[in-house]
C-alpha cells in the first residue's frame, strides 16, 4: 500500500510538472554581475572600485544625475548580506543600459571609503556612459 502510495504521488509530480519547472523568459537585456570591493561616496557622485574577472581591481565613477529619476542610467539598492555590496550592469546591443549598484546600508561597513578632499574629480565624473573592464 506505502508503495502505490508513492508511485502515485511521484505520478501527480511528474504529470503536473512541478518536479523540474523552468520557466523561460525573453528579454533585451543581458545582465552582468560583479563584486565591488570598496564604494566612495563624494559629493558629485560614486567612486566604485569592482573586482574583475582577473581578480584585480578595476573603477568606474557614476555622477548623482544618473541616479535621481526613477529608471534611469543608474539604481542604488541599499541591504544586508554576505552577498553585499555588487553591482549587476544590463546590456543591451552590446553597450550599458543601466546598472545596479547594489551596497551595504550601514555606511560604517568596510565596504565603505573616503575619497581625498584635495583631490579633483570634476574631470573623473563629468562622463555620459560607463566603459566596464572584465
Amino acid at each position: 500500500m506505502k508503495h502505490k502510495a508513492a508511485a502515485f504521488v511521484v505520478l501527480i509530480l511528474i504529470l503536473t510538472g512541478s518536479f523540474v519547472h523552468a520557466e523561460v523568459t525573453d528579454s533585451d537585456y543581458y545582465p552582468k554581475t560583479m563584486s565591488i570591493n570598496r564604494i566612495y561616496p563624494h559629493e558629485l557622485g560614486y567612486r566604485v572600485d569592482y573586482i574583475k574577472a582577473n581578480r584585480t581591481l578595476g573603477t568606474f565613477y557614476a555622477p548623482n544625475d544618473w541616479f535621481r529619476k526613477a529608471a534611469g542610467y543608474g539604481e542604488i539598492v541599499y541591504g544586508q548580506g554576505a552577498q553585499y555590496p555588487y553591482v549587476t550592469f544590463y546590456y543591451k546591443d552590446g553597450k550599458i543600459h543601466h546598472f545596479r549598484l547594489y551596497v551595504v546600508n550601514n555606511f560604517s561597513d568596510m565596504s565603505w571609503g573616503v575619497l581625498r578632499k584635495d583631490n579633483d574629480y570634476t574631470d573623473k565624473f563629468n562622463i555620459s556612459e560607463l566603459v566596464i573592464e572584465y
